[in-house]
């Protein structure tokens, strides 16, 4: 009996995706590191008028970036264009906009590690 459960749980253990874990210090300043070339992989914009926008990064961790100004809209149907430095990293110098907006650029003031946004999987769920 024990051997036929140790056979199951096996089989489910292999057959279920494997997730990426991020086992970072979350909120913490920081810069990501290889984002040219289509290194930032999706975004989301943050709550209404904050300046905040989430963007994931190709090994699928999330980053809370603070910009300048509420320049970024909820427009998900859009892309985000960034600029880099010469090493490709996003920072605190690089410049975000939209695609259908290029003259809309907005300066970031900070980036941090952070959890998925709301929404998104492995997102927090609210208390009850």
């Amino acid at each position: 009996m024990q051997k036929m459960l140790l056979g199951t749980l096996s089989i489910i253990l292999l057959a279920s995706p494997v997730l990426a874990r991020d086992d970072r210090a979350i909120g913490r300043e920081t810069v990501i590191g290889f984002a040219s070339g289509g290194g930032l992989r999706d975004w989301q914009a943050g709550p209404p008028n904050s300046g905040i926008v989430y963007v994931r990064d190709r090994t699928l961790r999330w980053y809370r970036v603070q910009l300048t100004g509420p320049c970024i809209k909820d427009r998900a149907l859009d892309t985000l264009t960034y600029t880099t430095d010469p090493n490709g990293t996003f920072d605190r110098f690089s410049r975000v906009s939209l695609r259908r907006f290029p003259n809309q650029i907005c300066g970031v003031r900070s980036i941090k590690t952070s959890l998925p946004p709301k929404g998104q999987p492995g997102a927090p769920r609210p208390r009850r």
